[in-house]
């Protein structure tokens, strides 16, 4: 069963709930009995890389070797990076 979070429209109060798939989502604040909205989050997973980590271990390295190619007359990765047809 996933938690999902709501926002309640009057009074801004953030809030999760632990619901299953199926149940109905709610509809009203805890706090002022105002009308909520459920809101779009990411799910939990296992995350190999922060958003840094991510940019200079995967991301800087792949895009500085098709830099390379592109400087080196490697028509072939640039077609590939701009989706051009060979």
């Amino acid at each position: 069963m996933p938690f999902y979070e709501y926002r309640c429209k009057q009074c801004k109060h953030e809030f999760e709930e632990f619901q299953k798939m199926s149940d109905d989502p709610l509809t009203e604040c805890p706090e002022c009995k105002g009308i909520v909205v459920r809101l779009i989050s990411i799910g939990m997973c296992d995350v190999k890389y922060d958003a840094r980590e991510l940019y200079e271990k995967v991301i800087r390295p792949e895009a500085k070797e098709i830099a390379d190619k592109i400087r080196n007359g490697d028509e072939d990765a640039a077609a590939d990076i701009f989706g051009e047809p060979k």
